[in-house]
């Protein structure tokens, strides 16, 4: 089983390659999926999109990042909120502290306002200070209240999640998000892991919208035209 991997995280590089290279298939799968979200949702437009995935280290904050950008490209006013409250990676992504985040926020320490950065055509709402209960603070009424100000504020709300195994979060989220995409590493997932989360986001009702395909090797990606690919689940 894979489940015991352990992932360096120095290793790992959230590169937004919908504007370092946009004519680049990758940049192209990315596109293929905003479209894909669109036409899947055109009687209930989507607001709020939550990423996830089995494990850490298959690929969701890099998915999330990018599906962003592609949005963004699109002219919308889209937001980054990183709820991964015990293993943060979008300030990484950035390049930026990791301070006066949405736990602030929620602490009232700060404003919304003074939390939310902008960078790279993008507006980030970042993780902030620690917090001892991440699931309790997940189900409050305090963060329920911030996502409708969110959601007035922005076009696309995208959601970086807690892996499924790992923690009850992603189901938590779920709540405040219109629908999830599950993110699936070719290199890292087995079988079996994405099989179990799958089954536990169908069992909590969780609107799964289609899943993305990560790391895929050199050797198959010739069938893909990119080393990303998305599929509806519908």
């Amino acid at each position: 089983m894979k489940n015991s991997r352990k992932v360096d995280k120095r290793r790992i590089d959230y590169r937004i390659i919908v504007k370092e290279n946009p004519s680049s298939p990758v940049s192209e799968s990315y596109r293929k999926a905003k479209v894909s979200l669109d036409f899947a949702s055109l009687d209930n437009p989507l607001k709020v999109i939550q990423i996830t995935s089995s494990l850490q280290g298959e690929g969701k904050t890099t998915t999330a990042i990018n599906l962003a950008a592609s949005y963004a490209e699109d002219g919308k006013k889209v937001l980054l909120v990183d709820l991964d409250l015990r293993r943060p990676k979008l300030h990484r992504a950035f390049k930026i502290e990791n301070k006066n985040g949405i736990v602030d926020v929620l602490a009232n320490k700060i404003t919304l306002d003074e939390a939310i950065k902008e960078k790279d055509g993008l507006y980030l709402l970042n993780k902030g200070s620690d917090v001892p209960f991440p699931t309790s603070l997940l189900n409050s009424e305090a963060i329920a209240s911030l996502f409708e100000t969110l959601k007035a504020k922005f076009d696309i709300i995208i959601v970086d999640c807690p892996p499924v195994l790992a923690v009850s979060d992603a189901v938590v989220i779920s709540k405040y998000s219109d629908g999830c995409i599950f993110v699936v590493s070719q290199k890292h997932t087995d079988k079996a892991s994405a099989k179990q989360s799958i089954a536990t986001l169908k069992q909590n009702n969780v609107n799964i919208l289609g899943v993305v395909f990560t790391q895929i090797s050199k050797k198959d990606s010739k069938d893909y035209h990119s080393s990303y690919y998305y599929k509806n689940y519908k």
